[in-house]
């Protein structure tokens, strides 16, 4: 099976040791992405709802990496620090989601996540084969 990575920010991944778009075989994986911009500055600090919609833009754009969208997403994994902020305006994913193609999906509350300021992280699998 060949692997391929492609980046979103090269430098900025390289940097923290990660790669945000990998594809093997049919499936691509999204590491998570969070309410950041391409230095690793938080965005929307203490503001749930903007960090949502920021990190679905942000994975629009891993996605579009490999000419996909979110009809091609499969496992949804969302990790928070506050679940019932998260619950209030998960609303905002349906724009996302609009064929009403929905991914398998679970979210979990942790106590903290790469930065003290960052509310949520989401990771997705997607696949080529849709």
């Amino acid at each position: 099976m060949s692997i391929e990575r492609r980046f979103v920010h090269e430098a900025a991944e390289r940097q923290m040791g990660f790669c945000q778009c990998v594809r093997a075989g049919d499936l691509v994986f999204l590491s998570g992405a969070v309410s950041w911009d391409e230095n690793f500055q938080p965005l929307h600090k203490g503001d749930m709802a903007g960090q949502i919609d920021q990190i679905y833009t942000n994975l629009t754009q891993a996605l579009k990496k490999f000419d996909l969208g979110f009809d091609d997403v499969v496992k949804e994994t969302g990790f928070t620090t506050d679940m019932d902020a998260t619950l209030s305006t998960l609303s905002a994913r349906a724009k996302y989601y609009s064929s009403g193609l929905l991914p398998a999906a679970t979210w979990v509350e942790v106590t903290r996540l790469a930065h003290p300021d960052l509310l949520l992280e989401i990771e997705l699998i997607a696949s080529i084969k849709n």
